[in-house]
């Protein structure tokens, strides 16, 4: 993985994180970066079950609400494959990702829908989920400025690359075009090997 820039330090950065991130984007065409975002968004863990209001929990690493279960299941996956396994969990994200990308029609409205559903959008839950979007967007961002930094790009006052890279913010914009797939890997110092 010589070569390959790596993430900035947060809580999911392992070896497993990024090759499963990495086959999710590609198996469900979601940017890379925005799962990552999503996973630093939603600071789960493996195993962990959170409560919701509604009396829905949400699983694991990417929080997938148990109201995903059902379907799920159809594939033989259970909730404790969602909460326990952290590949089971980043998968079902981005297909989460990619079927409210293909309702919504951009990046931004998908991620809304992540946090509050993909229907019944009232004032008060689109504020709610506008700002979990405008969090997320703004990881992906500071993800996307890590990489460029790595890279040596540079961007222009309005955020136009000088070199050739797609920004989160102009695939949040739209662009149901295919994104550009990167793959990630850990440096030395983060995985404590030398």
């Amino acid at each position: 993985m010589d070569g390959i820039p790596s993430l900035p330090p947060y809580a999911h950065v392992t070896r497993e994180a990024v090759q499963c991130a990495a086959q999710a984007s590609l198996r469900y065409d979601v940017p890379e970066l925005l799962l990552h975002a999503i996973l630093r968004k939603e600071n789960g863990r493996v195993g962990a079950s959170s409560k919701n209001r509604d009396g829905s929990f949400d699983l694991g690493p990417a929080q997938v609400n148990t109201k995903w279960v059902e379907y799920f299941a159809k594939f033989g996956l259970r909730k404790e494959h969602l909460r326990d396994d952290f590949c089971t969990n980043i998968n079902a994200s981005a297909y989460i990702i990619r079927d409210n990308f293909n309702k919504k029609r951009d990046w931004f409205n998908a991620i809304v829908a992540y946090n509050i559903g993909p229907n019944n959008w009232t004032p008060n839950r689109y504020r709610i989920g506008h700002k979990y979007a405008s969090d997320v967007i703004g990881f992906w961002w500071g993800f996307q400025n890590y990489v460029d930094a790595q890279r040596g790009i540079r961007r222009t006052a309005d955020g136009t690359p000088t070199a050739a890279a797609t920004s989160p913010i102009r695939q949040a914009q739209a662009s149901p075009a295919k994104p550009k797939q990167l793959v990630f890997s850990l440096s030395s110092d983060e995985t404590g090997s030398e």
